[in-house]
């Protein structure tokens, strides 16, 4: 699991450090060495905030549920829309006339149907008296049965046509905002075709771009603050949904979905806000890869006695790198200052001088 990291704010300073004399009773001293420290100050700092945009957490497809010529829309993109309102019409004269049409044929149908069950009665009598042969009733049978299945067919051509005028209206299946009208009015579509796509009001995101060393200290149930763009808007809080396992190819950054969980008149589906990171506030320490110092005993870091300059070698444990930093645990405190350069020509107990611009 992740580790939910504050980084401790860092100054980076040249120092000179200062060496004893090259021989006992010389008045001389060892060229001054620069090296550059670092102040761990005490405030925890939260990582910079990132741009992010509204969205919807759920996108709905909307489609007829039969085929049919687009005769209006009645939103356009980027329109909110309210639950039952009407968005689109197939021609609904087209319709009406194929319900006509279907009654129509449905009716001759019966005709032929009951025609020729006449048909069949008719041979049966006569070949019961020798009048006709038996290759007419079998005849008329085969035409009672294709006229019957007609008449199934016709009322299953009336049915469809039925419900194609019935579903002639397409309407809002829930609130949210118009985001894509692929298809214009005038376009014929097929069932299933995608004539409009809406963004589900009830359940709002926001999406950003994280680079690979924020993501490190993200938790599973990492919280951030959305700051609508606006003079005096209250942040809302929002807690980390999904990162997208793939980053992008170019910026190397990864979306990241954050679930709000809170309301605002001023957050909308489209708007652009600004996004912080809620971190806990102890104190988290990292340093410059540059500062450890590897020597046998393990990982050291040098730290400088504030009262007499004096370098003393502390004992680190290196955690999680977050870009060119690393996290470190140890005997180290808020106000300590760190060599990050020059870690190397340093030796235990040199005195450095006073730090410098």
């Amino acid at each position: 699991m992740w580790k939910m990291l504050v980084l401790m704010m860092a100054v980076a300073q040249p120092v000179l450090a200062e060496s004893t004399p090259a021989e006992p009773g010389s008045a001389g001293k060892a060229p001054l060495r620069p090296v550059i420290s670092e102040i761990l100050r005490s405030e925890a700092a939260r990582l910079p905030g990132f741009p992010g945009t509204i969205a919807a957490e759920v996108e709905s497809v909307l489609a007829f549920q039969t085929a049919g010529r687009i005769a209006s829309r009645s939103v356009e993109l980027g329109d909110r829309v309210a639950a039952g309102d009407e968005l689109a019409a197939l021609d609904q004269i087209s319709l009406a006339d194929d319900v006509s049409t279907a009654k129509a044929a449905l009716k001759a149908a019966v005709a032929q149907a009951a025609l020729a069950q006449q048909t069949l009665e008719r041979a049966e009598q006569l070949a019961s008296r020798g009048v006709s042969a038996k290759v007419q009733v079998e005849t008329a049978l085969a035409g009672r049965d294709s006229t019957a299945a007609a008449v199934i067919a016709a009322e299953a051509n009336l049915a469809r046509a039925e419900d194609a005028a019935r579903y002639g209206v397409l309407r809002a299946p829930s609130a949210g905002v118009v985001i894509a009208t692929p298809v214009d009015p005038g376009t014929m579509v097929v069932a299933g075709t995608p004539v409009l796509t809406l963004a589900v009001d009830e359940t709002l995101e926001v999406v950003i771009n994280l680079p690979p060393e924020v993501l490190t200290v993200l938790g599973p149930e990492a919280s951030f603050l959305i700051r609508p763009r606006s003079a005096g808007a209250v942040p809302v809080p929002g807690r980390l949904r999904l990162v997208e396992p793939v980053a992008d190819s170019t910026t190397r950054r990864s979306a990241v979905h954050i679930r709000l969980e809170g309301k605002s008149a001023l957050i909308r589906i489209g708007s652009l806000v600004e996004v912080d990171l809620s971190l806990p506030e102890a104190a988290v320490l990292s340093l410059p890869l540059t500062a450890i110092l590897q020597t046998d005993t393990g990982p050291q870091v040098w730290r400088i006695s504030p009262q007499n300059r004096k370098a003393e070698s502390v004992a680190v444990t290196p955690g999680e790198r977050i870009g060119d930093r690393i996290v470190v645990t140890g005997a180290l405190n808020p106000g300590d200052e760190i060599l990050v350069r020059g870690v190397n020509s340093i030796t235990e107990g040199q005195t450095l001088g006073e730090r410098t611009e």
